[in-house]
C-alpha cells in the first residue's frame, strides 16, 4: 500500500487502508528505514486493524516472532499468536472499532502514533456485558522496530473512560 502522506492519516475498517490527510507534505528528513517502519505502522492500523477481516495475517507477516505487547498494566503479552488472540478478544467489545490517525512521529527504529479510537461497545469487553454505548477516547502506540520488523507494542488509551462509559465503573467527579 503506497501512502502521499505518512505524518497524518486516517484509517477506518470501512476503508480497509489509510487515507492521507489533505494538506500535508511528506517528510524529506526521514530515513528510508523510518519511513519503511512508518508504512509498516500505517498498515497494521489499517490492513491490520481488528476490525478488518483478515487482520491477523497482517499480524503475522509485520509481527517478529519474538514481539512483545504492552496494554496498560496488563501482564507483558510474548510473541505474535498470543498478541492476536489477546487483540481478538478487544476487538469483541468493539466490534466496529474505527482508528483515526492523527499524528506519526519516527525516529530511528521507533514509530509513535497518536490518534482518535471510537466505536459501539457491542460485546463483552475486558469482563464486562455489552452496552451498547459509543465511546470516543485519544490513543498513543509506541512501536519499536528490529531489522524490519515490529520487535514491541506499547499501548496507551484512556482506559477508564471507556470502562466509565460502558458502565463497567463507576464514574468520578
Amino acid at each position: 500500500m503506497t501512502y502521499r502522506d505518512t505524518r497524518i492519516a486516517r484509517a477506518t475498517p470501512d476503508a480497509g487502508k489509510a487515507i492521507a490527510s489533505p494538506g500535508n507534505r511528506p517528510t524529506p528528513d526521514r530515513t528510508a528505514t523510518e519511513e519503511a517502519n512508518v508504512q509498516t505502522v500505517l498498515r497494521m492500523v489499517s490492513e491490520g486493524w481488528g476490525a478488518n477481516e483478515g487482520w491477523d495475517a497482517v499480524w503475522r507477516d509485520c509481527l517478529l516472532p519474538s514481539f512483545r505487547s504492552y496494554f496498560h498494566s496488563h501482564p507483558p503479552i510474548e510473541g505474535v499468536e498470543p498478541a492476536i488472540a489477546f487483540n481478538r478478544e478487544l476487538f469483541v467489545g468493539f466490534p466496529e472499532l474505527q482508528m483515526t490517525v492523527e499524528h506519526v512521529v519516527a525516529e530511528g527504529d521507533d514509530v509513535v502514533v497518536r490518534g482518535q479510537l471510537s466505536g459501539r461497545n457491542d460485546g463483552s469487553f475486558l469482563g464486562a456485558p455489552a452496552s451498547g454505548a459509543d465511546v470516543r477516547v485519544p490513543d498513543v502506540t509506541l512501536f519499536r522496530f528490529d531489522k524490519g520488523g515490529i520487535a514491541e507494542m506499547r499501548y496507551f488509551t484512556d482506559l477508564l473512560a471507556v470502562m466509565t462509559t460502558i458502565g463497567a465503573v463507576e464514574g468520578g467527579g
